[in-house]
Formats: C-alpha cells, sequence, structure tokens
C-alpha cells in the first residue's frame, strides 16, 4: 500500500506524542509498505502561531497532502486536522475511488476539555474567556467533523473508542483500537532494595496532568516521609513557572531536570523509586508506558491506557483524580513496602512486554486492509 500520515506534531523522536508517527512511518515501511510522513514542518508557514495553527491548520494541511495522492491507498490524519482534506478527497470521488480516509485520535478534545473545566471548577486554574466563548467550540467542531468524515477511526484505548461510541460519533464497525509501542531501551531489570524517597513527575506540566494535586500530595509526604523528594523532568518549562506552584518551604525537595535524551531518560528512571503519573485525561500515557517498561512502581489514576492494561494492585496503584491525599498514602505505602514495589514493577514491565512499534504497525495496517476491502463492498 502507499500510504500517507499526517502527524500534528514536529519531527522529534524526544517528544512523546511525536513518537507515534515516526515509529509509524519506520515500521509500515519495515513491513514493506510505501509511507510519506508529513509534520509540522511539511505544511506549517514558518513561525506559525498557536492561534493561526488552529485556526488554518486543517486548510494547510489540505494544501500540503494534496500534492502526495497521486496512487495513495490510505490517507491518515491527526485529530482534527483532516477535515478539510477528507470533505475534497469525498467530494472529488466515490468510496472505492479515492484512498481510505483514516483518523487516529492519541486522546480526544472533547475529553481533555472536561478536565480542563473540572480544575475550573475546583478553582485550580481559571480559563480564558476567549477558549470558553470561542476556541474549544471550533476544536471540538473540527475534531466532531474529522470523525464524520473518516471512513475508520484509530483510537489507543477503549476509553476513547467508548467515548465515540456512547455520543453515535462513528458506527462500532468504523472504530478500532491499536496497541501503543515501547522503545526496546526502557526494558531494564530494577534492582529493589530500601527506598529513598526519590518521586519522579515526566511530562508536559499542564492541568490534565493532575499537577494540582501534587504541591498538597508533596506536603503531605514531606511530613510522613522523612527525606522524600520530588524530581520534574520532560516539561520544557523555566524551573521558576513549575516552582512556584509549591510552598516556598517544599521547593528545597523539588529538582527541576533539563532537558533529557532518551538513554538519559532510561537512567533518571532508574534512579528513582515511584512515578507519579496523576492525569485527569490521557489518550494513552506515553510517560507511564515508558516508566512501566522500566519496572519503575507506579501510582496513576483512571485514564488512558487504564481500563485496557491497569489493574489495581497488580502492576500498579490506582487512586482518584484529583485526590492529594490518596496520591500521597499510595506512594507512602510504596516506599514502605520494599515487597510491593518489586511486585509492581515486575508486573508492570510484564505488561509493557505487550507493546511493541511493529505489533502497532501491523494493526494498522490490518485495520487499513480491512476498511479498503469494505470501501471496495461498498462500492
Amino acid at each position: 500500500m502507499k500510504i500517507v500520515l499526517v502527524s500534528g506534531h514536529a519531527r522529534s523522536w524526544d517528544a512523546g506524542a511525536a513518537l507515534v508517527y515516526l515509529n509509524l512511518e519506520a515500521s509500515l515501511r519495515g513491513l514493506g509498505h510505501e509511507v510519506v510522513l508529513l509534520t509540522e514542518e511539511d505544511y506549517l508557514p514558518p513561525r506559525t502561531s498557536i492561534v493561526m495553527r488552529r485556526i488554518f491548520g486543517a486548510e494547510w494541511v489540505r494544501r500540503r497532502a494534496a500534492k502526495e495522492l497521486t496512487g495513495t491507498d490510505v490517507v491518515e490524519v491527526a485529530g482534527g486536522l483532516g477535515w478539510r482534506l477528507f470533505r475534497k478527497l469525498r467530494d472529488a470521488s466515490p468510496a472505492g475511488k479515492r484512498p481510505l480516509l483514516a483518523m487516529r485520535t492519541h486522546g480526544l478534545e472533547f475529553l481533555d476539555e472536561q478536565a480542563r473545566f473540572m480544575e475550573e471548577v475546583a478553582g485550580s486554574i481559571r480559563l480564558p474567556l476567549q477558549y470558553k466563548l470561542v476556541t474549544r467550540h471550533w476544536i471540538n467542531w473540527q475534531e466532531f467533523r474529522s470523525i464524520a468524515l473518516s471512513d475508520v477511526m484509530l483510537c489507543f484505548t477503549s476509553r476513547d473508542v467508548d467515548a465515540i461510541l456512547l455520543r453515535g460519533l462513528k458506527a462500532e464497525s468504523d472504530v478500532a483500537t491499536t496497541t501503543w509501542g515501547v522503545d526496546p531501551r526502557y526494558f531494564r531489570s530494577r534492582v529493589y532494595g530500601h527506598a529513598s524517597g526519590r518521586l519522579l513527575w515526566w511530562g508536559s506540566w499542564i492541568e490534565r496532568k493532575g499537577i494540582a494535586a501534587i504541591p498538597r500530595a508533596l506536603e503531605l509526604l514531606s511530613r510522613w516521609v522523612p527525606g522524600v523528594t520530588l524530581s520534574i523532568g520532560g516539561s520544557l518549562l523555566p524551573p521558576d513557572r513549575i516552582l512556584a506552584a509549591f510552598p516556598a518551604h517544599l521547593r528545597s525537595r523539588v529538582t527541576i531536570l533539563p532537558f533529557a535524551s532518551r538513554d538519559e531518560h532510561v537512567e533518571i528512571l532508574a534512579q528513582h523509586d515511584v512515578f507519579l503519573f496523576p492525569s485527569l485525561s490521557e489518550g494513552f500515557g506515553n510517560a507511564l508506558a515508558e516508566a512501566m517498561a522500566s519496572s519503575t512502581p507506579c501510582v496513576t489514576t483512571g485514564t488512558g491506557m487504564a481500563a485496557d492494561w491497569l489493574e489495581h494492585g497488580r502492576n500498579c496503584l490506582l487512586v482518584p483524580m484529583g485526590s492529594s491525599t490518596g496520591l500521597a498514602r499510595a506512594i507512602q505505602r510504596l516506599l514502605g513496602d520494599e515487597a510491593l514495589r518489586r511486585t509492581l514493577g515486575e508486573a508492570a514491565q510484564l505488561t509493557a512486554r505487550q507493546w511493541s512499534w511493529e505489533r502497532f504497525a501491523r494493526e494498522t495496517a490490518a485495520r487499513y486492509a480491512s476498511g479498503l476491502a469494505q470501501m471496495t463492498r461498498r462500492d
């Protein structure tokens, strides 16, 4: 097959969401398919603002992707960026005479929006008036439109599938899940012993990641666990902006890590006792998957991969969303129980061993093939 992939991110092997399409491109080529991958650098004008991306991104994708369509069997576009391209292709040719139109979601925007409003109601953040009146409606409309115009929806979790089906956005036969992948470098054995109290957070420091619960959780742990510390990495924010979220007397316990390569990230995981991932909304949970692969015991919430892959007390500890006390108690339990850390860490790695980018590509290619066959029958 000739496949055109359109990512919603810049080309970078060190960014979580960007890895999806970089690995899919490489793995599909390894299976013998012809693949064209378009990333932000290919379709966005230089120095494009976030506002301009939101307004005109789908149109720029349409214009750029149109140059690659000769002989194409499948066009897959990330999120709500595909609706203009999909509409043009549907208008130009009937099913069976045009490429299969696939939309992949790495977390549905309207589910992330629920997390943002939940945080505002709780008083943790204040959403801009423009977002509440205009921006969210435009983003959601583009996502819903792309879903409606696609032939097949590809998701990473049953959470997204359920949300699509419960809202009647797609027929069940047109929605599929594909498994995630993890870089093999993360699969390392771990030496468990006395816990030093080192906690690790990795990812974007934004409200939907559950950041509001972290300062009070650390406050409680500082009373219960002498010497407990928290490292925060992968945020790409100035340290002062993150430290400002913590009371002055706790800031000496918080270390903001600089940018790290994949190899450095593997070493950082090995140096910490517990991984924190208290997200309010996730498409899958890339940082959590990498921590699980490294045999790091994890404390997380029931979002993203949770319904499909996680089991409380077997391969992680699950805590309520937004609960600082629940988060702190789970961490305290792990730090005080070496056997539990070992049990959860080893089981987490066994779970993660089921994820590979090759499997991801094979499942994706199989879904393409079935979608093309279905289009031919309809035609």
